[in-house]
Order: C-alpha cells, then structure tokens, then sequence
C-alpha cells in the first residue's frame, strides 16, 4: 500500500504508470538492449516495451497531456514522454511492425529514442 503524502499529487492510474516505467527504463538503456534484445530476449521485450508505451496509452493518438492526471503528473512528464513517442514512432514508421530487434536498435534514429526515454524515466522515478 503506497503511503500518503499530504500535498503530493497522485496519479490515478498508478500500475498502469508502472508499465510506463518500465517500458522507458528498457527503451532507455542501451546495455539492457544489447544483452536481451540484440543476444536473447529478456523482460520487457521490445515488443511489450512498445505496447506499454503507445497501445496500452493512447499517447499517439491524443498526445501525453491528455494523460494527465491519470499516467502523468504535470505537463513537464507528459512532453518528456511525447518525446519519447514521437521518436519511437518515427523509427516505427520506417521499419513497419515487422521488422527484427535489430533493425530498430541500429536505425539511425534510434539513438533519439534511446536518450528520449533514459531522460523521461529519470525525471517520472524522481517524482
């Protein structure tokens, strides 16, 4: 149970954040990437990473500040994600749905993504 904080805004959809999260800890982490996406598979894959990102959101198609309060606290968190959709989205329009976890993770615009989402999960894990 998640203590209360007096004046602390709560989001209210909190496990849903939780995917969130996780989601841009694995797009964010290169290290993780090349070990479990490049070499094996690990928890999250990149599939389940993008599913928590932009199927199980929404994001794409009503943008992150219309998450707020449910995924987001503030403006600031929701752009820092948009950031990280809109990047990933770009990478996903090149490659289709299809293609292997190699081909996004060396796609140029990769590395959009990758510094995109390490910026959004270290300020959503502080607050």
């Amino acid at each position: 149970m998640e203590e209360e904080h007096p004046g602390k805004q709560r989001v209210q959809w909190p496990e849903r954040r939780k995917d969130v999260l996780e989601a841009l800890r694995a797009l964010g982490d290169r290290a993780y990437q090349d070990q479990h996406w490049r070499f094996g598979k690990g928890w999250p894959d990149l599939t389940a990473a993008v599913h928590w990102l932009i199927d199980d959101t929404f994001i794409d198609q009503h943008g992150a500040r219309a998450l707020i309060p449910h995924l987001f606290l503030d403006q600031r968190e929701a752009d820092l994600v948009q950031t990280v959709v809109d990047a990933l989205l770009r990478v996903l329009d090149d490659l289709g749905p299809a293609a292997p976890d190699n081909a996004y993770l060396d796609h140029p615009g990769w590395i959009n993504v990758l510094y995109s989402a390490e910026a959004a999960h270290t300020a959503l894990s502080s607050d």
